[in-house]
């Protein structure tokens, strides 16, 4: 009998194993987040997570040469050539010095990053910051590492930039289901959203083509619902920013426990999101009537 149970584990946790992101360590992250976030546990225990003033991540660009499923930046459902420009970027360097912000690690994102055509720009403004004002930052280029052009970009890169790769092999990778909305599932009915994740403690708050965010997910969402709410200049190290909590979180695959698939999965509220983006032609209506 107990043979029986140690083989039906196994056959359970064989294709996981393929997925460095699946760990016990993550599974117990999740769990431990999602019963944390219920109204319950926040109204005696308060917030379990913090808005980062040590992190930011940069999405300079929504191209990608990939067509993952269930992209957090919906380049794959509703691709974009929405990116930041160098200006915008030596504008954020500008605040952070303005405002005292030391940031420990500032990373570069997408999409692809390094099919933004000013590519190389964006990394001297921040390569400039760093040996200037901020020398113990931690600047962090994330690619997925497909392809002969992105990784001919990447090995010019200059020593004091770290590379952090996915290294993509095709559109087949396993993903969370950023699109199961939690507001679609009854699981969540009892989640307080403005707890936030541990995405917001962990990777920071997010500077987008939208503006800034509590995190770059948050502004990838808002790019296709058009609810126009990121701050248009850095956020201040007391803000919370609690109001894009309780719009985002509800609508966000990464909230609570989720096991990441090899197949497009989509609740009714991002299927409308959708539909309404396209039909919109980018022109970021706010959808209205949301159940």
């Amino acid at each position: 009998m107990i043979y029986k149970f140690d083989q039906i584990i196994k056959t359970f946790m064989k294709p996981l194993k393929r997925h460095r992101n699946i760990t016990l360590k993550r599974i117990v992250l999740d769990m431990y987040q999602f019963c944390r976030t219920q109204r319950l546990c926040t109204a005696f225990l308060g917030h379990p997570f913090q808005r980062s003033t040590k992190f930011i991540e940069i999405d300079i660009t929504y191209r990608c040469n990939l067509r993952c499923f269930n992209c957090n930046r919906s380049c794959t459902q509703a691709p974009s050539r929405a990116e930041l420009s160098p200006s915008q970027i030596q504008n954020f360097v500008s605040q952070s010095i303005a405002t005292n912000m030391r940031w420990e690690r500032i990373r570069l994102l997408g999409g692809e990053p390094t099919l933004h055509p000013d590519f190389f720009h964006i990394v001297d403004i921040l390569l400039r910051y760093q040996s200037v004002y901020n020398p113990d930052a931690r600047l962090v280029v994330c690619s997925n590492g497909h392809g002969r052009k992105v990784n001919a970009i990447l090995s010019k890169l200059p020593s004091p930039v770290e590379i952090k790769t996915t290294i993509k092999t095709g559109n087949e990778n396993l993903f969370r289901p950023f699109n199961l909305a939690p507001e679609d599932n009854l699981a969540y009915r009892f989640s307080d959203f403005s707890s936030g994740c541990r995405i917001i403690e962990d990777c920071g708050i997010g500077y987008t083509p939208q503006g800034y965010y509590i995190c770059a997910v948050a502004g990838a969402i808002d790019r296709i619902f058009g609810f126009h709410m990121g701050r248009t200049s850095l956020p201040e190290k007391t803000d919370q920013m609690i109001d894009q909590r309780e719009a985002f979180c509800p609508l966000c695959g990464h909230f609570g426990f989720r096991f990441p698939v090899k197949k497009t999965k989509m609740s009714p509220i991002w299927q409308k999101a959708y539909a309404g983006y396209h039909s919109r032609k980018n022109s970021y209506q706010p959808l209205k009537n949301r159940t």
